[in-house]
């Protein structure tokens, strides 16, 4: 008897034979399709879409699910361990996992690692052995990356002093780790590989150089670039060049130009009207900006205030980049993080009170096109 058969078969025991709705269980049981179990060898959808979950309620076991961005299928999963950060490689052929396990499950001798995984297969492939430093965090942007010439993996780290754990992926060893004393989250300079960015909690930001060593070879510090105390920034940039433009939790859009020896203001401006900043509009979420195919989208929602930063979306703003005007407003669906397809053709917008990722058409008129249950606790999204 298959193992299928013979559950059906308990449960029929169980109720003595009972008839439920006209249909006995033995007739129940023959008319049961036997399900055929498959192996896909590599993931084939163009578009795909990377959610981390957190998996807060079993925090030990987190996980990273494949979604194919065009038809809402659901195309695999990683584990992701306890609190793992993930970022894909330029290329979109390798997975990167820094991550914490404890020998015991939630217990026990802690190891920390980055993991390398086959973006097409799900298979592994190696692992890199880093400081137990590393920040446990809810899976945030920027927490996690890459230089643009693919050879340095750069991890945030909390004690909860900051500092990053620097990975040469050449070597496939940490070699360095810097200090970052008040500073959060790491931003590369696209133009400049051995160059990343953080913003301070004092309002500034620091250009940190990368020597062939992994190691410090020199930093800078701005001026003070936005107000921490009254309008402070969502860590959670969006980039064009080696400009990064970030939303406040008041609602103003700042940019900061990493180019230059010293980090510098690149524009500001308001994302709302002094009506609509009256009625407290304001940005919210885990990931409340999204950049794509010419546009710039923000999740907001109404009757915000002190505290309010990761409500969820009530309506998606679409702004134009070239003329820094509103061109369009979008049903929220409760986003709490928002991403674009690379083309710019589709907006994902993650609800994560449902656990869903929604998809919509973006290109004309904006038409959802799928939604698909994602795990327990969605909160970050990253496309190939």
């Amino acid at each position: 008897m298959r193992f299928h058969d013979r559950a059906i078969g308990a449960g029929c025991l169980g109720a003595a034979l009972a008839i439920v709705g006209g249909i006995s269980c033995q007739t129940a049981s023959a008319q049961l399709p036997v399900e055929q179990l498959t192996n896909k060898p590599a993931i084939t959808a163009k578009n795909r879409v990377y959610i981390p979950d957190i998996a807060i309620m079993h925090i030990a076991d987190g996980k990273v699910h494949v979604i194919d961005g065009d038809t809402g299928n659901y195309e695999g999963v990683i584990g992701s361990g306890f609190t793992g950060q993930s970022k894909l490689s330029k290329d979109g052929k390798d997975l990167f996992i820094a991550t914490t396990y404890y020998d015991r499950g939630q217990r026990g001798n802690r190891s920390d690692i980055v993991e390398v995984w086959d973006a097409e297969t799900l298979h592994f492939k190696y692992e890199i052995a880093i400081s137990d430093k590393r920040a446990m965090a809810l899976n945030y942007k920027w927490l996690l990356s890459l230089s643009s010439n693919g050879r340095w993996l750069i991890v945030q780290n909390a004690t909860p002093a900051t500092s990053v754990t620097v990975v040469d992926l050449e070597k496939k060893a940490a070699v360095a780790e810097i200090a970052m004393p008040g500073c959060w989250a790491i931003y590369p300079v696209p133009s400049q590989p051995n160059k990343f960015g953080s913003l301070c909690g004092d309002g500034t930001a620091q250009i940190v150089t990368l020597a062939d060593d992994g190691s410090a070879a020199g930093r800078t510090v701005s001026d003070t670039l936005f107000d921490p105390e009254n309008d402070a920034l969502f860590i959670q940039g969006e980039a064009t060049g080696d400009t990064y433009h970030f939303v406040s939790f008041t609602g103003n859009l700042v940019s900061i130009d990493f180019s230059g020896d010293k980090a510098k203001a690149a524009g500001k401006m308001s994302l709302v009207t002094g009506d609509e900043r009256k009625k407290g509009w304001r940005p919210g979420g885990y990931q409340p900006v999204a950049l794509g195919g010419g546009k710039f989208y923000v999740a907001m929602h109404p009757g915000g205030g002190e505290g309010s930063h990761k409500t969820p979306a009530k309506e998606i703003w679409v702004y134009d980049v070239a003329s820094k005007k509103r061109v369009g407003k979008m049903p929220g669906h409760g986003a709490t993080a928002i991403g674009t397809s690379s083309d710019g053709t589709r907006l994902y917008a993650i609800d994560a009170e449902k656990a869903s990722l929604v998809i919509t058409d973006v290109a004309k008129k904006p038409k959802v096109r799928a939604t698909v249950q994602v795990g327990e606790f969605p909160s970050q999204i990253e496309v190939n």
